[in-house]
């Protein structure tokens, strides 16, 4: 694909990028697996021809951001930033393939800053913030309630349960937002510690407008769920 800007990737280089990413997602994971990342590249690639950014920088982001995001939900070792470990592989695999250094340093740095509940590093490129963009629109809107379900069930989690927030975010969070034991966490839960500010987080004018329809249409989905739940016709 031509980009917007300055750099045109071969075929054959995103190729041999998808086959070295491809080991990293698991294959049946709608979360974080290939058909999520499959989803963010057209959106932030959509996004990136609206606000004028490089596509090719994008397309290769998108491609690795989260390639140690299963890593990181799995171990539930205090520390371990999926976004970092992904910028540090995503670095030693573009390196190899032969890639500037320019090329690879804007790669890695939308990598690790796309990262919403724990994001030290904020997007300072129009890349970036498409990347991000793109990837917190996937967590809102008719995919967002899908995908939380999946999270729930793949997680052995309910997928609604009643909680003071106030109290749940004290007993099973961290300081920097990061869930402690996912086993306890839910899907209504996630929603309003996280899901429901992220349209308030978009980086672009493009993603500030998607992510309001989207999350309208989410806040709809939660308020009636728990009015249901509860019985209240």
């Amino acid at each position: 694909m031509k980009s917007g800007t300055s750099v045109t990737l071969a075929d054959s280089i995103l190729t041999r990028v998808w086959e070295l990413a491809d080991s990293y997602y698991p294959k049946r994971d709608w979360a974080h697996g290939k058909s999520h990342i499959e989803r963010v590249l057209r959106t932030a690639v959509e996004i990136g021809k609206r606000e004028g950014a490089d596509l090719a920088i994008i397309e290769l982001s998108a491609i690795l951001h989260d390639i140690f995001a299963n890593e990181e939900k799995r171990s539930n070792v205090e520390g371990f930033r999926h976004e970092i470990e992904a910028s540090k592989e995503a670095r030693n695999i573009l390196k190899n393939l032969g890639l500037t250094d320019r090329t690879v340093d804007a790669v890695c740095h939308c990598i690790e800053s796309h990262r919403k509940r724990t994001g030290r590093i904020q997007p300072q490129t129009i890349e970036a913030k498409c990347l991000f963009d793109a990837d917190k629109l996937d967590f809102i809107g008719a995919i967002g309630i899908v995908r939380s379900a999946y999270i729930s069930l793949d997680l052995g989690q309910e997928f609604y349960k009643e909680e003071v927030i106030e109290a749940y975010e004290r007993k099973n969070t961290r300081p920097n937002g990061t869930i402690i034991d996912y086993a306890q966490h839910s899907s209504n839960l996630e929603y309003e510690l996280s899901l429901k500010e992220v349209a308030k987080r978009m980086y672009t004018e493009t993603g500030r407008k998607l992510a309001e329809e989207r999350s309208a249409f989410m806040d709809e989905f939660y308020n009636r769920l728990g009015k249901e739940l509860k019985g209240i016709l």
